[in-house]
């Protein structure tokens, strides 16, 4: 059953027995309205009955005529009260119709107790025995009329003590129903919303903390039952790609550490017979040189050339797969100072030049010393490459303040390129520029780039051909350890 069901099904459950007490009181109310209004009948049939007494008394004593208009009255009063159907018991019901019954015997016998009924011949003891007994009677039907107006009285409180006693058993019961409900509500809650939540919470902090074979198996059939199994799914899922890329993870470290036995073997391999062909190329010509024409003295020199250039080529490979495998080795790093000392190194090579160095004090950051090291180099020397044409060479390294990050850059105003190539200048081996007008291998720059995305920071140029160029980096802070190691498969 959904929750949204249960909850239905306790809310209904919940307003019924709240429009039970609200019943139970109205009830009452209207219990207790009829008992007062019985009991104020019944006490003004009683004063009636009792004014009717006090008017017999004062007839019987004095036989005035105005005592029997006053008994008219008083029986009329009477009559209408009596006739009055009021929402009453079997038990008030009969005491009405007894006090009917006396009330009109009352009232015959009053009309028979008349002095001017009596015959004139009739002897006047017996006359006084029977008004006596006449009177008698009266008096003693009176007297049951106030009785039974008193029970009547009676009748209406014990009416309105029965209705609130049964008020108070409905409102407890329907209170006890409530509080019944409720906590059969918090039970199923508890057991179906909260301890599913618990299992799911307790799931997620195993799973972030690298369990991957947790499981919730919650079975119920509602919303949270249906999260669960879709979690499971989940979970089952990523275990199995993680399964696949910790796999394939295996077999690209197998296949790294074999393409670096490769490369040093092959690099071993390469430089002996580089190294014998450039030896025996410079014995043939320190030994033989006389004898050879200029023509070959030239195919010697360029044997020896390609041989040289081929020895620095495989240098640079070995170092871009060094930069690549090199493990982060985070601190903080003056690069405003790093890139003095560069600076200093570069210009001790040809102090001839005229260069202008414009480094900013205070350029700071979190990284890998060497391999920053290895970056800012390449950059660095490169704007020192560029600008060896220049008149008066500028080369800057500052930082910038944006609203994505820190921005660091080294920048000059030397050859520059056509920024239509640009998509070419990070890769290795590619060159704008031909190497007869500025030598390299291709690879700094596809170096610094392996450099900074080791870091997790992005690296970008800016150019125009004849006007300098600039290399910009954006300094993301905390996002290198994540990075490297922070991922479950990295």
């Amino acid at each position: 059953m959904k929750i949204s069901h249960k909850a239905r099904i306790a809310a209904a459950l919940m307003f019924g027995a709240m429009v039970l007490i609200a019943a139970s009181i109205a009830w009452a109310n209207a219990q207790v309205s009829a008992a007062v209004q019985q009991r104020r009948q019944s006490g003004e049939i009683a004063s009636a009955l009792n004014d009717l007494r006090m008017v017999s008394f004062e007839y019987l004593l004095n036989r005035r005529e105005r005592a029997r208009l006053q008994e008219r009255a008083v029986w009329g009063r009477l009559e209408r009260l009596l006739a009055q159907p009021p929402d009453a018991d079997a038990t008030t019901i009969e005491t009405l119709a007894m006090l009917r019954e006396n009330l009109e015997a009352s009232h015959h016998l009053f009309v028979e107790v008349d002095p001017t009924q009596a015959t004139a011949d009739t002897d006047d003891n017996s006359q006084r025995r029977f008004e006596t007994q006449l009177s008698n009677r009266l008096l003693i039907l009176q007297q049951r009329g106030l009785v039974g107006a008193a029970q009547m009285i009676e009748d209406a409180g014990q009416r309105i003590d029965d209705t609130q006693r049964r008020v108070v058993f409905v409102t407890a019961s329907g209170l006890v129903l409530m509080a019944l409900i409720t906590a059969a509500a918090v039970w199923i809650f508890r057991r179906d919303v909260l301890n599913p939540i618990a299992q799911l919470e307790q799931a997620t902090r195993e799973i972030a903390a690298g369990n991957w074979s947790v499981e919730l198996n919650i079975a119920t059939a509602d919303e949270i039952g249906e999260m669960a199994r879709r979690f499971d799914a989940m979970t089952c899922a990523l275990r199995d790609s993680f399964h696949r890329i910790e796999h394939s993870n295996r077999e690209l470290v197998a296949l790294n550490n074999e393409l670096e036995s490769f490369s040093y073997s092959v690099s071993h391999d390469l430089r002996s017979p580089l190294r014998s062909m450039d030896g025996f190329s410079l014995a043939l010509l320190e030994d033989y040189g006389d004898k050879l024409d200029d023509e070959a003295r030239d195919s010697l020199q360029r044997i020896r050339g390609a041989s040289q250039r081929m020895g620095r080529l495989i240098d640079e490979i070995l170092g871009l797969a060094r930069v690549t495998r090199a493990e982060l080795r985070l601190q903080d790093v003056d690069l405003s100072a790093m890139a003095r000392e560069i600076a200093a190194d570069l210009t001790r090579t040809q102090p001839s030049r005229h260069v202008r160095w414009e480094i900013e004090d205070g350029i700071q950051v979190h990284a890998d010393r060497e391999l920053m090291r290895i970056a800012l180099q390449n950059l660095l020397d490169n704007a020192w490459k560029f600008t060896g044409k220049t008149a008066e060479g500028v080369i800057r390294v500052g930082q910038r303040h944006e609203s994505e990050g820190r921005v660091c850059f080294v920048s000059d105003n030397g050859a520059g390129f056509d920024m239509a190539y640009a998509d070419r200048l990070f890769g290795a081996f590619q060159r704008l520029h031909h190497e007869s007008d500025f030598p390299g291998t291709g690879v700094g720059l596809a170096i610094v780039q392996r450099v900074l995305r080791r870091h997790g920071w992005p690296l970008w140029a800016q150019a125009a051909l004849g006007s300098g160029a600039s290399f910009f980096f954006r300094i993301q802070e905390q996002s290198d350890e994540r990075r490297e190691q922070g991922h479950p498969v990295g």
